[in-house]
């Protein structure tokens, strides 16, 4: 598939932002949104290895969330992404980012302290395991939100079926002494003892994360604004000098490090001397995706791109190159909509190489848990998901639950439907595979069960 052909407009916008004249303390916002499988991470990475944001003096880090075993863990994300190991252009077996992996070592120290203050509490089991992820998410050590569940990862403690516990493990790390900010020394006295620094861990972590981050950012780009206890050690990368940083599929990163990002790391990024490019990719608009990005951080939003589908004359032309006859295309059509991901698994399954309905299924739910995997299909035969429709469709479990989650999913949500549904293409594709899965009959059952369903939603 050639992007250039078949998004040339937005193939070459993305080119103009990765061209626009450097500037100190300058913070320029791009998005790119569309449904899952519309083709944005594809077009960002081949937009990348055509223009190579390193030529015209990129760092270019990348924040996703491909390693779903870190997901809702603030530092593991911190980390693992933000801190990389390696850089291109960078040296080898030399790690750039020492303020970072410092912070990263002292919270982990904190967080084994905290653990097992935690686990010889006298709390019930299901509290201890709230205040685990509480912690794991980095909420509760930032004393710039409020300790409620509001601003706290409650997609993430739903997800284990601990949510109704949050209060009393918000009580429980309350009452830990370790994470009791408090001290009567004066602050020279506190930096010289280091207390402000660990005060700053209990009680500031999001802020402090973004102060470290950017101190390593400004040595490996040159531009060193602070004493730095490591600087002789750093080692600048030679025609490096401002970043690009991705957000890729970030409404599945979690609440916490997408409220770090924009309530500590971008505004830290405006009061930085070097130039940053952001560019957020989604399946929502960005604008939609947080409000931030409607109120203080509006200003800072220069652009955005929505993925459409394929025009016809594309998706033929895909077709008839993956070696289909002229008389498949209007059922191929049909079939694929004109969605990118579709039309590349169809041509991919013209040669033997995958099971499409499959591969859809498990690129659709590929960042859900288990549980909520077992709901997709289900739901695809509801017109109108609603918790009076859910719990007729799925008898066994709470209907609250079921709808509090999809409001949340949107990777397979409708964002353009009066009521919650999945999207069609999606529905349409998925309810296909359940029929393979289950045989016509059972699938003929399920529909007429799915329309009495909705019919009372």
């Amino acid at each position: 598939m050639n992007i250039e052909t078949t998004r040339p407009n937005e193939f070459h916008q993305i080119g103009k932002w990765l061209n626009i004249d450097p500037l100190p303390s300058r913070v320029d916002i791009f998005g790119i949104s569309g449904y899952g499988g519309i083709g944005k991470s594809f077009l960002l990475r081949h937009a990348f290895e055509h223009y190579r944001p390193e030529r015209n003096g990129y760092l270019s880090i990348t924040l996703d969330g491909s390693d779903q075993s870190i997901l809702g863990d603030f530092m593991g994300l911190y980390d693992r992404f933000l801190a990389p190991r390696s850089i291109l252009c960078g040296k080898q077996n030399f790690d750039y980012f020492p303020h970072a992996r410092h912070l990263a070592i002292e919270h982990t120290k904190l967080s084994r302290s905290v653990r097992n203050d935690i686990k010889h509490s006298k709390s019930p089991d299901k509290v201890k395991e709230a205040a685990n992820w509480i912690l794991r998410g980095g909420s509760f050590l930032n004393k710039t939100v409020p300790k409620t569940k509001e601003f706290l990862d409650f997609e993430t403690l739903k997800k284990y079926g601990i949510e109704e516990k949050i209060e009393d493990a918000i009580d429980l790390l309350a009452s830990l002494k370790k994470l009791d900010s408090s001290s009567w020394l004066p602050g020279p006295l506190k930096d010289i003892a280091g207390i402000t620094y660990r005060e700053r861990l209990t009680a500031d972590l999001y802020r402090l994360a973004a102060d470290e981050w950017i101190a390593d950012l400004c040595a490996i780009l040159n531009r060193y604004q602070r004493i730095d206890r490591w600087k002789l050690m750093h080692s600048p990368i030679k025609g490096i000098n401002r970043l690009l940083l991705v957000i890729d599929d970030f409404e599945i990163l979690g609440k916490t490090i997408i409220d770090f990002i924009t309530t500590a790391l971008i505004p830290a990024l405006e009061k930085a001397n070097f130039h940053s490019t952001l560019i957020f990719v989604g399946r929502d608009d960005i604008s939609d995706a947080h409000v931030a990005f409607q109120h203080h951080l509006s200003h800072l939003v220069r652009e955005k791109i929505r993925l459409d589908r394929f025009n016809d004359e594309i998706a033929k032309t895909m077709f008839t190159n993956a070696g289909y006859a002229e008389a498949e295309l209007d059922s191929l059509l049909d079939e694929s909509l004109g969605y990118p991901f579709l039309v590349k698994l169809l041509c991919d399954a013209k040669g033997g190489s995958v099971s499409f309905y499959q591969q859809f299924f498990e690129r659709t739910t590929r960042w859900m848990a288990p549980t909520e995997k077992s709901w997709v299909l289900p739901l695809c035969y509801l017109d109108r998901i609603t918790e009076t429709s859910v719990e007729l469709m799925i008898p066994d479990v709470p209907p609250s639950s079921v709808v509090g989650w999809f409001k949340n999913e949107a990777s397979i949500r409708d964002p353009a439907a009066e009521w919650y549904v999945i999207a069609p293409y999606i529905r349409r594709t998925l309810l296909e595979f359940h029929r393979r899965q289950i045989g016509t009959k059972k699938h003929e059952d399920m529909v007429v069960k799915g329309k009495s369903a909705s019919g009372q939603a």
